[in-house]
């Protein structure tokens, strides 16, 4: 990704990760919000430069047509890689660009000396853990909360 391509995917991601953020957390969408920027800022300090992690554009084979992008990270001293995000844009799902992505992803990670590639999902996001499941993921833990 180019740096306007890297800044249009963070755009992009932060509204419907803020939006699951609230909602699991029982917070509003402004502590959310400013949660999700904190913790983008504290993983990104180099914007799409910072060491070990990865975005790329997901293309559409019919032309350079962006479909949608992959943020991952690959630490080569663990060998471990994980997924912070895939998204396709809503006019493009259900055309198996988030599968051909994953597999790409697995073999950058794979290729790179990793042993696993991790990823979180919400418990609410029933497209994305079909996805998962269906690329080989299964759920090694689970984190509850009790609104209070």
């Amino acid at each position: 990704m180019t740096q306007a391509q890297y800044s249009d995917f963070m755009e992009a991601i932060v509204p419907p990760y803020v939006a699951e953020r609230a909602a699991a957390d029982h917070v509003s969408a402004e502590v959310a919000e400013r949660y999700a920027r904190h913790q983008h800022a504290g993983l990104l300090p180099e914007g799409h430069r910072t060491t070990g992690h990865r975005f790329l554009r997901i293309v559409s084979t019919d032309g350079d047509e962006s479909v949608g992008g992959v943020w991952f990270w690959i630490d080569v001293e663990n060998k471990q890689g994980f997924l912070y995000n895939i998204t396709v844009f809503p006019q493009h799902r259900r055309r198996g660009f988030a599968s051909d992505a994953l597999v790409l992803v697995e073999e950058m990670v794979r290729s790179a000396g990793c042993t696993t590639l991790g990823l979180n999902v919400f418990s609410s996001n029933d497209g994305a853990i079909a996805l998962y499941r269906k690329v080989g993921f299964s759920a090694v833990s689970s984190y509850w909360n009790k609104p209070l």
